[in-house]
Protein backbone atom coordinates (compact mmCIF):
# COMPACT_ATOMS: atom_id res chain seq x y z
CA UNK A 1 0.00 0.00 0.00
CA UNK A 2 2.46 2.45 0.45
CA UNK A 3 3.97 2.77 -3.24
CA UNK A 4 0.34 3.61 -4.11
CA UNK A 5 0.08 6.11 -1.00
CA UNK A 6 4.07 7.52 -2.27
CA UNK A 7 2.32 7.82 -5.99
CA UNK A 8 -0.72 9.62 -4.24
CA UNK A 9 1.30 12.14 -2.78
CA UNK A 10 3.49 12.83 -5.54
CA UNK A 11 0.79 13.71 -7.59
CA UNK A 12 -0.27 15.88 -4.84
CA UNK A 13 2.66 18.05 -4.53
CA UNK A 14 3.29 17.97 -8.29
CA UNK A 15 -0.48 18.77 -9.33
CA UNK A 16 -2.58 20.65 -6.57
CA UNK A 17 0.65 22.73 -5.00
CA UNK A 18 1.90 25.78 -6.21
CA UNK A 19 5.43 24.17 -5.91
CA UNK A 20 6.53 24.43 -9.93
CA UNK A 21 7.61 20.60 -10.01
CA UNK A 22 6.81 18.40 -12.63
CA UNK A 23 5.34 14.75 -11.32
CA UNK A 24 8.92 13.20 -12.64
CA UNK A 25 11.03 15.69 -10.81
CA UNK A 26 10.15 14.84 -7.51
CA UNK A 27 12.26 12.72 -5.89
CA UNK A 28 10.82 10.82 -3.12
CA UNK A 29 13.85 11.08 -0.66
CA UNK A 30 14.75 14.00 -1.27
CA UNK A 31 14.14 16.51 2.47
CA UNK A 32 10.92 18.98 1.82
CA UNK A 33 12.56 21.59 3.22
CA UNK A 34 15.80 23.84 2.65
CA UNK A 35 17.86 21.95 -0.17
CA UNK A 36 15.39 19.41 -1.03
CA UNK A 37 12.01 20.35 -2.34
CA UNK A 38 11.84 23.55 -0.53
CA UNK A 39 8.85 23.80 0.97
CA UNK A 40 7.75 26.47 3.19
CA UNK A 41 5.34 26.43 6.14
CA UNK A 42 2.32 27.45 4.38
CA UNK A 43 3.04 24.95 1.27
CA UNK A 44 3.24 22.29 4.36
CA UNK A 45 -0.37 23.15 5.76
CA UNK A 46 -1.76 22.73 2.19
CA UNK A 47 -0.08 19.46 1.72
CA UNK A 48 -1.62 18.16 4.85
CA UNK A 49 -4.97 19.38 4.19
CA UNK A 50 -4.74 17.92 0.73
CA UNK A 51 -3.42 14.17 2.41
CA UNK A 52 -6.44 14.28 4.99
CA UNK A 53 -8.81 15.44 2.27
CA UNK A 54 -7.59 12.75 -0.39
CA UNK A 55 -7.04 9.87 2.08
CA UNK A 56 -9.99 10.74 4.14
CA UNK A 57 -8.26 10.46 7.20
CA UNK A 58 -6.98 13.45 10.02
CA UNK A 59 -3.59 13.05 10.76
CA UNK A 60 -2.96 12.34 14.78
CA UNK A 61 -1.37 15.41 16.48
CA UNK A 62 1.59 12.93 17.16
CA UNK A 63 2.55 12.42 14.04
CA UNK A 64 2.95 15.72 13.06
CA UNK A 65 6.45 16.65 13.38
CA UNK A 66 9.90 16.81 11.47
CA UNK A 67 10.57 13.31 11.29
CA UNK A 68 7.03 12.72 9.76
CA UNK A 69 7.90 15.38 6.87
CA UNK A 70 11.50 14.46 6.69
CA UNK A 71 11.04 13.58 3.00
CA UNK A 72 7.83 12.05 1.02
CA UNK A 73 8.72 8.01 1.92
CA UNK A 74 8.29 9.39 5.66
CA UNK A 75 5.24 10.83 4.96
CA UNK A 76 3.39 7.67 2.29
CA UNK A 77 5.29 5.44 5.35
CA UNK A 78 2.82 7.38 8.68
CA UNK A 79 -0.18 7.84 5.99
CA UNK A 80 0.11 3.79 4.96
CA UNK A 81 -0.04 2.70 9.13
CA UNK A 82 -2.69 5.23 10.31
CA UNK A 83 -4.73 3.74 7.45
CA UNK A 84 -3.95 0.30 8.09
CA UNK A 85 -4.92 1.00 11.69
CA UNK A 86 -8.35 2.48 11.22
CA UNK A 87 -8.72 -0.52 8.34
CA UNK A 88 -8.21 -2.90 11.67
CA UNK A 89 -11.06 -0.71 13.51
CA UNK A 90 -13.48 -0.79 10.56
Amino acid sequence: MSDQVLETIKRIVAEDLDVNLKYDEIDETMPLFEEGLALDSVILVELISFIEQRFNIQLRDDVLNMDTFKNLQSVAQVISAQLAEQQKVS
